[in-house]
């Protein structure tokens, strides 16, 4: 029942562990806020326009808000905030150039 749940956080918690201990705390932010952004409308537009792909209910915790799975909502936060934990623990510099 929380297959889906679990082995999401096993995967990202211990990355977004390290951005917290390396107080990364705005370009978490920013990441969560940008998931979102992308996400959502992606999810909403393959799964109830085109009907691309869909979720097995038996993995899932049953709580659903505006349409998505509670867990596909922490995907779209978690994920990208768990890509920003990687890059500071495998010392990855993303720089801008001006």
């Amino acid at each position: 029942m929380f297959e889906y749940l679990i082995l999401m956080l096993v995967f990202t918690v211990p990355f977004i562990s390290y951005a917290l201990y390396k107080r990364r705390f705005k370009t978490l932010a920013y990441a969560a806020v940008i998931g979102l952004a992308i996400g959502v409308p992606w999810d909403m537009i393959a799964t109830h326009l085109y009907r691309v792909w869909s979720w097995n209910e038996q993995t899932l915790i049953g709580v659903w808000v505006g349409g998505l799975p509670l867990e596909e909502w922490l995907f779209m936060v978690l994920t990208p905030m768990a890509l920003i934990g990687a890059l500071a623990m495998f010392k990855i510099e993303v720089t801008r150039r001006d």
